[in-house]
């Protein structure tokens, strides 16, 4: 049963991170991406701050025990987000939701490098079926790189890395909320600081529109972030990026509703590969680490 909710919160998840590239690409095009992901990574630390502060837990986050691994989070997070958000501005959307299904093999490894998950032939399988569904989905030709799709790439292999070094931390029974909040807080400010040093008129995007922007993508990011750490506190973190692949058609479906794209059989044919991955991973027996 624990199992069953786990993967409806990761499921859930999942769906609001497809949609976030697609409000994030639609914002970067009028912002400044690096004004837009330091002030939503900020905000998306507001609402675990204010989960510390009402159990009174706020001072957790400087302590030095926790501090240094904290910052070490919040780095690989802060860069993954950066290489995002610019990457996107600088390539298309198809090739950034195509990089970005390599996430799961970086999951593989790093897991099996860092955490000690035990990974079975199977779980391999089902996450590459996924993966080249996700690949049939947003692949319409071409195989040129420009610096969008290389920053892209190299995104998600951030995220990873954030990931493991928080996993670590989740098995030892750190709570989820301080470890989000510093994630979030102290990424955001190692982002704010970088954007002032390559742009010091950045100041001037501090009015109202930008703030709306970077506050809805704050807050949604919040959602997403609570939704990833609940699901990857109970299960491997290979096992729950193995269905970040199903991302690739969120943000299919979410092209067809608000750009009003038709669907290709391209399109079909990796929708079923995704499911099919998805289906394979859900029965799958969970493993833990190997110590």
């Amino acid at each position: 049963m624990k199992i069953n909710k786990t993967y409806l919160i990761l499921f859930s998840g999942m769906i609001l991170w497809g949609m976030y590239p697609l409000f994030t690409h639609k914002f970067v095009l009028g912002i400044d991406p690096l004004f837009l992901v330091s002030v939503s990574t900020l905000i998306a630390s507001i609402p675990f701050i204010i989960q510390l502060l009402l159990k009174k837990e706020f001072g957790q986050l400087f302590l030095s025990k926790n501090l240094k691994t904290l910052l070490f989070i919040a780095l690989f997070t802060a860069i993954g987000h950066g290489f995002l958000f610019v990457g996107t501005k600088l390539t298309s959307g198809t090739n950034t939701g195509l990089l970005l299904q390599v996430e799961p093999i970086y999951s593989l490894i790093l897991g099996v490098i860092f955490l000690g998950e035990i990974i079975s032939s199977s779980q391999v399988g089902a996450t590459l079926l996924m993966v080249i569904g996700a690949i049939t989905i947003v692949y319409k030709g071409g195989v040129n790189l420009n610096l969008g799709d290389i920053l892209v790439l190299f995104s998600p292999l951030m995220f990873q890395i954030s990931h493991a070094i928080a996993k670590k931390l989740l098995n030892k029974g750190t709570d989820i909320f301080l470890i989000l909040a510093g994630r979030q807080l102290y990424g955001g400010l190692m982002l704010l600081f970088f954007s002032f040093i390559m742009n010091k008129s950045i100041i001037n995007l501090f009015n109202f529109n930008s703030l709306t922007s970077a506050l809805y993508l704050g807050l949604f990011l919040s959602a997403i972030s609570f939704c990833w750490f609940s699901s990857i506190k109970k299960i491997p973190v290979s096992v729950a990026s193995s269905f970040l692949p199903l991302t690739a058609v969120v943000s299919l479906l979410g092209s067809v509703f608000f750009l009003k794209e038709t669907i290709s059989i391209q399109q079909y044919l990796g929708f079923f590969f995704i499911v099919g991955g998805m289906i394979w991973q859900a029965n799958l027996p969970i493993h833990k680490t190997s110590s």
